[in-house]
This record gives structure tokens, sequence and C-alpha cells, in this order.
């Protein structure tokens, strides 16, 4: 990018991405992400965002790298699910009930319909809050790097908001935080994998293919299991501790998993994790003078662009997602429809992955009980697999998301990185402790015993609900 001015080489290459607009201006968006992002106004009125990488002076984790990549597979493998035929849509229905049930018989028609008519109210809320990739651009010489152009989703992060939350307006959206993860949730790996998101999803382009060798360079894996998934990435932040010779708890991690390892086998099921989607600093939130969100934000009419398969029309919802009830609504929190306050969409979607729903790091920050009813409200029994063994896997799943903040400060120092890292490294010791107190009996099978008291009582405040719907 042009040292000199950098706006102006984002201008220049935007116009030569879609020759069809005039860029007006181009300005920062706020963030502490990775990934920068800068609104795009042009001519017609219209604002677009542009999604850059990380500068190439920051150094990475080995599982940051590639996120402009899964940027793009996901936003466009999304957008595709979302907008399949509603027949699939209604067989994808039929064939997981039928697997719910099979000990049971066969499915009635009621709940066929009933399946049906919730996958498509899940699609058409997702389609809400998905930014639509009009075009990816991976290689520009005016930038030096590949970028993304997004229509995107409305609303502001919450600390761009002018006036902070109210704790009303707070519940509110931690509620519909934990619906947005749990409507996540339900998209599944197209082919059964697990992995990144870029290994999983990927397209299966000719060798010469520029995403090809960014892949074959970034080094990433998917994997038939979600042991040999979540151990890569384990294996993968020690590695980037010992990069930088960090001082961290690298053999009693290493041994813990060793023992509790087989436990993520109950997972057999991969699902779609962004991890950091109920991340304040990610969710895009939006006053208005209505309860419910704009019908017309369904209906994205899209920049054409020169790839074909990225053209959108105007009106998506209604030309493909036919209107349904919203279903009992009897369990919704009695001041939902008196706040004028909606989680309108998520900025950044690169962090993502497919495997466990609880690998998403809102479940290792003391959710709320809001998030929790949101996640659970009309929750499919079987999206936490194995609730037997969760209370355990979660606390791996600590030991990840603490060694991955512990090594960060090491990598990206700032003024604030010592009390950050103290207060990762006492998330780490606490989860250490509790995993310490799990009793595992491999000669019975794979769950763990009932923990100690301490682990129990995190357990039953996350895990609760689950149970409830199981035993339904």
């Amino acid at each position: 990018m042009d040292r000199i001015n950098p706006v102006e080489s984002m201008r220049l290459a935007i116009q030569k991405a879609l020759p069809n607009i005039t860029v007006e201006s181009v300005r920062p968006l706020p963030s502490c992400r990775l990934l920068r992002f800068f609104n795009v106004k042009i001519s017609d009125g219209r604002e677009l965002v542009l999604s850059l990488p990380p500068p190439p002076t920051l150094r990475l984790l080995r599982s940051e790298r590639g996120l402009n990549l899964s940027e793009t597979f996901v936003t466009k493998w999304v957008l595709e699910i979302v907008l399949e035929p509603p027949i699939k849509v209604e067989n994808i229905s039929r064939r997981n009930i039928s697997s719910d049930q099979h000990a049971q018989g066969a499915p009635s028609k009621k709940e066929l319909e009933s399946s049906f008519e919730k996958e498509m109210n899940l699609r058409r809320d997702v389609l809400k809050s998905l930014p639509i990739l009009v075009t990816n651009v991976p290689s520009s010489t005016e930038l030096g790097s590949p970028f993304n152009i997004f229509e995107p989703a409305r609303g502001v992060t919450i600390r761009e908001l002018p006036t902070p939350l109210k704790p009303s307006e707070r519940s509110m959206i931690d509620f519909q935080k934990g619906q947005l993860v749990r409507q996540l949730s339900s998209f599944v790996s197209p082919n059964e994998l697990f992995g990144p998101a870029t290994a999983v999803i990927s397209p299966q382009p000719p060798s010469t293919d520029l995403h090809a060798a960014q892949l074959a360079n970034l080094g990433l894996r998917n994997s038939r299991t979600w042991k040999q998934t979540f151990h890569s990435l384990l294996e993968g932040v020690l590695r980037d501790a010992e990069d930088m010779a960090v001082t961290i708890s690298y053999e009693p991690i290493r041994s813990y998993f060793n023992r509790l390892g087989h436990l993520l086998d109950g997972v057999t099921t991969a699902r779609l994790v962004i991890l950091d989607a109920a991340d304040d600093l990610n969710i895009l939130v939006s006053r208005t003078s209505k309860p419910d969100i704009n019908k017309d934000e369904n209906n994205k009419q899209l920049i054409p662009t020169q790839d074909t398969k990225q053209t959108k029309t105007e009106d998506i919802s209604e030309k493909t997602i036919p209107e349904q009830t919203l279903g009992d609504k009897s369990i919704e929190p009695p001041s939902a429809n008196h706040h004028p306050i909606a989680v309108t969409g998520i900025r950044d979607w690169s962090n993502s992955i497919f495997g466990d729903p609880l690998f998403s790091e809102i479940f290792s920050q003391d959710p709320t009980a809001d998030f929790l009813h949101g996640f659970y409200h009309h929750s499919h029994p079987n999206l936490i697999e194995d609730p037997a063994s969760a209370s355990a896997r979660l606390l791996l799943y600590e030991c990840y998301h603490a060694t991955v903040n512990v090594v960060q400060q090491f990598y990206r120092p700032g003024p604030s990185s010592s009390d950050r890292e103290i207060a990762a490294r006492r998330r780490l010791a606490a989860a250490l402790k509790q995993l310490d107190d799990v009793v595992d009996d491999e000669m019975v099978g794979k769950r763990a015993r009932r923990p100690s008291a301490n682990v129990e009582a995190s357990f039953w405040t996350v895990l609760l609900p689950v149970y409830l719907l199981c035993r339904e």
C-alpha cells in the first residue's frame, strides 16, 4: 500500500475491482481486530466495507494465518447454504429428524413440517446478519495484499454506540447473542470434516489457483475427528509459545489432553463455530424505533461483479425464503418487544472453525443467564453432543483460549499487555487446577466420572439447560 496516501491506494484498488461504481470516500472503521475494516461510500449513496488482512509486519500465531481467506470462504458458503432451494432444505430437515428418531420409528408429518419451518426461519434470520461478499481480489498491486469488499449488515459494534448500553439493553443483546451463536452452530460441515473453515469448505480449484497456493503455504489441515483438530490447534499455540520462549505450563497442558482428549470423540458432528461471534468488539447492534429488524434488511440488492456466481438479485429473501411463522415465543423474555435495540450481525467472520459449539470463546467467559437462555431457546437437543463429558471439554477449551491470550501478548505487545497476560495466566491456572480434579476412567468407557464440587458448579451453570432438553 502507498505509505504516502493509503486512502488513494484503496480507492484505486476498489475502482479497479468494481469499475461500474464511483468511490466518494474511504474511512477506517474503529476496530481492535486483526483484519482491518474501512467504510467505503459510493456515489449512489450506498456504503460498502473494505476488508484488508493484517499488516505484513504484524506477527501472527499459527491459528491466525489465512484470516482473509477464511472470511471469503465462510461468508460465501453460508450465503449459498441460506439460498439453497426450499425442497433441499426440506430434505435436510427430513434426514435430521429421521436420524434423531431412528430408535422411535419414522418421524411424523407434523414433526417434519415443524423441522422444515424452523430451518427456514433460521436461514432467514442468518441472512439478516450476513455481510454479502461483493468481490474478492486474491492479489492487488495497489494494496500489496488480497482484499474483500462487502455489502455489510447494518449496525455498529457496541463500542461504536454513541451512548452505552443500559442494563435492560444489555440483557436483550446478550439474549440475541445466544440466539445468533445457536443459529450459526446449526450449520454443519458439508463433508463431515472438522478443522479451520478454510481447510473444510475451500473450493477444489486447479493447482495453479492462487487460493490453492495460499492454502498450501498456510499449512491448513482438516481431519475426521474433533479430537485431532483440537489437538492440532493446541499444539499449534504451544509451538507458538515455544518459538518465543514463553514460560508456560507446557507439560501439564499436554498431559491433561493426553489423559482426557478421548472425551472429544463424543463430538461427532462438525458445526460452524465463529470463535469470537459474541465479542462486543465484533457483534453489530442497532438502535431503532421498532422492536424488530426491518424486513427490508433481508432485501440485499448487490452490486454486480464480473463473477456471475457472486451476483445476486434484489429481494433475496422473498424470492427464495418464504415467510414463516415465528413459532412459540412463550419463553421469550417478557421485555423482548419493548427495547428498540437489536443484534444485526457480525463484522468479522474470519475466526471460524468446524467443531464443537462449546469451543466458542463465550462459553469460557462466564456467559450470562440471558446469553444461555438465548442459546438454548428452541435449541435442538443434539446441538451439544455428549453432555456428560461437556464439563471436561470446556476446561480443555479454556486451557486453549487462555494459552492463546497469554502468547498473543508476546507476539503483539501493547500498553496493557502485562495486565492481559496476568489475567490470562490466572485463567489458565484455574482451568489446570480444575482439570486436576476431573477423575477419568478409561477402562469403563469414554466418559469422565463426576468432577469435584468446583468443576461441577461451573458445569451446571453452563450446561443444565442441555440436560433438561435431552431429557425431553
